[in-house]
């Protein structure tokens, strides 16, 4: 990143409303750094309908109503299928055009496509980046289960099926964003980190986080995109920097302690040209007490913190993006544009 010091941008996720109010928002809010609108509380556009539908098409994986989603391992052409997932990958996956096999269903994320469409006719106007979203492979193999009842993320197998299968799903969307010649930043989000390390989940092990965020981190590079981690519970960033994202944003407006925890890990991450996406805008009813005023106090206060362990002042404030702590899919229209407005204040604010 180098084209301004601050952005500002959303997570990605919007409560169910009219695709061009949505689009409409963003623009008005964000419009340096506009991002594609999801909207999870709709049928059939949840992330996991966005992400794994090939998975579906392909009857290795289902998501009847009502139940959870479930890779069918007890099928009897269960191997048939996965080679076919395979040969999918390797032919596809090489620089070749994914539309034949990865093309994302129009019912499954209008939103990508409003957003597209805008683009197209309009142009990206003062955008200097574009950003997209897509599940973590974290997030995505613990509520994934087999037909035992066990979170595929455990099983060796099917986790490499799930993060090859982002692995495409990030190129697909990398090179459809990326034809409008600006760059393209893309958030992993990951909502299951506090897992890592809880006494319910010991058997739980960092290299499978590291390594299934490294490998799609690296296809996402590849294609030439930003990409970053975006985790909105407490996590534990020591290991989530180990798989080398460009930008991490996260919820320091409920958890800065998580951020303390890797101080002296940041001076390495920012000469490396690392982001902070900080996530200080709180995607909660207490935005509404909030101010652009209080939000800076807070960065401030924060960042002073930091200085305090070490960081350098510079690095902090050369490049950072303002975001909201967490995405508004499930919350009030109302919220939402506050939440979004509340964001840009404090974007206008900053005088770093």
């Amino acid at each position: 990143m180098g084209k301004t010091r601050v952005l500002a941008t959303g997570i990605g996720s919007l409560p169910d409303m009219d695709d061009y109010k949505a689009l409409d928002l963003i623009e008005r809010t964000f419009p340096l750094c506009p991002h594609w609108p999801q909207f999870p509380t709709r049928k059939d556009e949840s992330c996991i309908h966005q992400c794994f539908y090939k998975l579906m098409d392909l009857g290795l994986m289902e998501m009847k109503e009502g139940r959870g989603p479930k890779i069918l391992t007890r099928s009897l052409d269960f191997s048939d299928k996965m080679a076919r997932f395979y040969e999918i990958y390797l032919e596809r996956g090489e620089g070749k055009d994914l539309d034949e096999e990865m093309n994302l269903p129009h019912q499954r994320a209008p939103g990508f496509y409003s957003f597209m469409e805008r683009l197209e006719k309009k142009g990206p106007g003062k955008a200097l980046y574009l950003k997209g979203q897509l599940m973590a492979p974290l997030t995505a193999g613990m509520t994934i289960l087999d037909e035992e009842g066990n979170s595929a993320f455990y099983n060796e197998q099917l986790r490499d099926l799930l993060v090859k299968n982002l692995e495409l799903v990030a190129r697909w969307q990398i090179r459809k964003l990326r034809k409008f010649g600006l760059p393209v930043i893309v958030f992993l989000d990951e909502g299951m980190m506090q897992a890592y390390g809880n006494r319910d989940f010991l058997s739980l092990k960092g290299e499978w986080i590291r390594d299934s965020f490294s490998s799609i981190i690296e296809v996402m590079k590849k294609d030439g995109a930003l990409p970053g981690i975006h985790a909105c519970s407490s996590a534990d960033w020591e290991l989530l920097l180990e798989a080398s994202p460009q930008i991490i944003n996260l919820d320091v407006y409920n958890y800065f302690n998580s951020l303390l925890g890797v101080s002296h890990r940041l001076n390495e991450f920012f000469e490396k040209g690392g982001v902070i996406a900080w996530g200080i805008v709180p995607a909660e009813e207490s935005c509404f007490k909030e101010s652009g005023e209080s939000i800076k106090a807070r960065l401030e206060q924060y960042m002073g913190s930091l200085i305090k362990r070490g960081v350098k002042e510079d690095f902090l404030t050369r490049r950072l993006i303002i975001t909201s702590s967490c995405g508004a899919g499930l919350y009030t229209p109302q919220l939402a544009e506050r939440l979004y407005r509340l964001t840009e204040e404090t974007l206008t604010l900053l005088d770093f």
